[in-house]
């Protein structure tokens, strides 16, 4: 007699269940699943819960989304009920996990404690994280079924509790001694690096904030002056980085700092030439590898020269011989700077791609004559980095150092230097005659910090005041996922999310917590500390890991949330007189879609673009929280949530893009502003 089998699934996982109840058919099962056998009109929860009483086995398809769902929660903890209760001769239960099973899948209300028990104790199925049904993985399961009986002995492993763990325990760091005695540093590979880790842009010497290039800002007419030796501006700039390093202590485990900010960037100086709590927790920040070193191309050990002249440079000293500090190299074997070769590689091919560079200048908002401009520069710029490739090879260990950053800025952006004044790329003082400045300077420091960030196998943290075409511009020159999405599965994520959240009340909870003015290193460290910043940590990871894998799933947002909560003590004072939003970046190739929701207005922005490569647009969703306050827009400690990093299935790009907006405003009730 043919076995019935009931599947239980989301519909995030269709595909899988489908491709599961196609192979058990084929081999003389009964299989009810939803799609196939309700009729329209049909009563749901009437005929599935018939379906399961008249069942003889539940086959349930676990995964992030399943375990979500309160449909499969209930589908499957009743047959759970029921095999304990008829006996497995009568009824049982097999499992198939997509990928492997994570902590954060499973909600802390205990809806899916006996799964998880279930799961500790037999076996299963495991399928990859796309979800592929293999004959193997299929014959596993039809063997269990046919068996009549189920297998004890889980190979499931859920430890949510790592051992100071902040280093990848994988790859346990290489300990050294530094060359000045016995002093103790831990030398750090790119694979040792927790998945999380970040090397903040902001960080970079050169950085410009978004302020400095609004025309209507009163810091505009200022650097263009006296560019980064204004005092002003360097009091800005050393705020603003601060803001930008304190910041990514809330949202990843590991930050990557170059040693030579922490010698000459202000805001690292007065920190460890003062006595206070903040350099402690500094101390205990690089002393559990929270904080990596990143040495420059020369030095082998985070001590440096001393000079007498500067006492930051003792005071570092005396650090590292009271810490072992963790340092990361590109390449510890070779003492060569592996920088300039990528940044000469890149500006000798910078004007092959075509069709790329016309999409940075629509990004940019150039006009028709400036696009053509833009690319002749670019050619040039081309045609002396060849020149230079050609002279020295970029194949071989031959010094490129007379083709670097600094030699563009000259070239391209600042203006020279006069006798006996300051390196000009230092003061970067902006030349007007010289076209494209603003824009070329963005451009390079964007690559030029993402090839850290590809080297480092580590993330890119962006400054926090970014404008839409500068995300695209980051991303252009990084890789996305290969993962391909369709229109349909992005309005259902959104329609789901939507019809069930209450997503601002979860924010709003948080009160004065949710303002970064509140906190100094002290407390950002007694946060870290705490269990529950491990748990919201530890699924902000796997979100960020499957970004490029996974089908758009939105389901995760409101836990990822409600974990970041339970870091935070109860806040005395409330958001009262806030406009607190949440909203979802929608980038497609270059144009992007903001959508925005608060308690007052749900609104849809879109900024132009277009589409490079019509077989190839890609795809990115990010989640971000901000306050909207028109008149006080304080900074928030909420950072861009990537959710997905893929392609469209659709070489029409404009079709796909139009059609989002148009389900956002008709079925989701957002209001179009421009």
């Amino acid at each position: 007699m043919a076995e019935k089998v009931f599947i239980s699934y989301s519909h995030q996982d269709s595909a899988c269940a489908h491709g599961i109840a196609r192979y058990l058919s084929r081999h003389g099962c009964e299989v009810w699943i939803d799609s196939q056998n309700l009729e329209l009109g049909e009563r749901w929860a009437s005929d599935i819960e018939a379906a399961l009483q008249e069942a003889d086995i539940t086959v349930g398809i676990l995964s992030s989304s399943s375990l979500r769902r309160p449909e499969v929660l209930k589908e499957i903890n009743y047959s759970l009920k029921r095999m304990e209760e008829e006996g497995t001769e009568k009824f049982r239960v097999f499992f198939v996990v997509v990928g492997q099973i994570h902590p954060s899948w499973f909600k802390d209300d205990g809806s899916a404690e006996e799964i998880r028990k279930y799961l500790s104790q037999y076996q299963y199925v495991e399928l990859s994280a796309y979800g592929e049904v293999t004959i193997d993985a299929m014959k596993k399961l039809l063997s269990a079924i046919r068996r009549r009986g189920i297998e004890e002995g889980s190979s499931v492993v859920m430890n949510t509790n790592e051992e100071n763990g902040f280093i990848n325990q994988n790859s346990l760091p290489e300990k050294a001694f530094d060359n000045r005695g016995n002093n103790i540093y831990y030398k750090v590979y790119a694979a040792d690096l927790a998945p999380s880790a970040v090397y903040p842009f902001a960080l970079d010497s050169q950085w410009l904030p978004e302020i400095f290039y609004d025309k209507e800002s009163r810091y505009y007419n200022e650097f263009e002056k006296e560019g980064f030796a204004s005092e002003r501006v360097k009091e800005y700039l050393k705020a603003y980085k601060r803001r930008n390093f304190v910041l990514s202590f809330f949202h990843y485990k590991q930050i990557v700092v170059k040693l030579n900010s922490i010698l000459y960037e202000p805001y690292f100086r007065d920190l460890l030439i003062s006595s206070g709590e903040d350099k402690e927790a500094f101390k205990r920040l690089l002393a559990n590898g929270s904080i990596v070193v990143l040495l420059n191309n020369k030095q082998m050990t985070p001590f440096v020269h001393y000079r007498k002249d500067d006492p930051v440079f003792k005071e570092w000293n005396d650090l590292c011989e009271e810490i072992s500090v963790y340092c990361i190299r590109e390449n510890w074997a070779v003492s060569s700077d592996e920088h300039s070769k990528d940044f000469l590689r890149f500006c000798s091919n910078l004007a092959m791609d075509h069709s790329n560079n016309i999409l940075l200048a629509q990004a940019m908002h150039l006009n028709e004559n400036q696009i053509n401009n833009f690319l002749v520069t670019l050619k040039t710029i081309s045609m002396q980095s060849f020149c230079q490739t050609h002279m020295n090879g970029t194949q071989s260990q031959d010094k490129v150092d007379d083709y670097s950053r600094s030699v563009f800025y000259r070239n391209y952006i600042v203006k020279d230097g006069e006798e006996g004044s300051l390196n000009p790329v230092y003061t970067c003082l902006f030349d007007p005659n010289k076209p494209f400045h603003h824009e070329l300077k963005k451009l390079i420091d964007i690559y030029y910090n993402s090839i850290f960030t590809r080297t480092l196998q580590c993330n890119a943290l962006l400054p926090d005041d970014v404008l839409p075409e500068n995300y695209y511009l980051h991303s252009l020159y990084l890789d996305n996922g290969e993962k391909e999405v369709s229109i349909e599965e992005l309005e259902y994520a959104f329609s789901e999310f939507f019809d069930n959240c209450e997503i601002l009340d979860e924010i709003t909870a948080l009160g004065d917590n949710l303002y970064l003015k509140n906190y100094d290193l002290k407390k950002i460290t007694d946060i870290r500390n705490r269990e529950a910043w491990y748990e919201y940590v530890e699924l902000l990871e796997l979100i960020n890991r499957r970004s490029n894998l996974w089908k758009v799933d939105f389901n995760e947002i409101e836990l990822l949330l409600q974990r970041f909560l339970r870091c935070f003590e109860q806040s005395e004072k409330t958001t009262e007189n806030k406009d607190i939003a949440y909203s979802f970046r929608v980038m497609i190739g270059s144009k992007v879609l903001d959508i925005v929701k608060t308690a007052k207005i749900a609104k849809v922005k879109e900024y132009g673009g277009s589409f490079a490569d019509p077989n190839r647009i890609p795809l990115k969703v990010l989640f971000t929280i901000s306050d909207l306050t028109r008149d006080d827009r304080e900074e928030l400690i909420f950072l861009p949530v990537s959710l997905f990093s893929g392609r469209i299935d659709t070489s029409d790009g404009d079709g796909f893009f139009n059609s989002l907006k148009e389900f956002i405003i008709k079925h989701c009730g957002f209001i179009p502003i421009d």
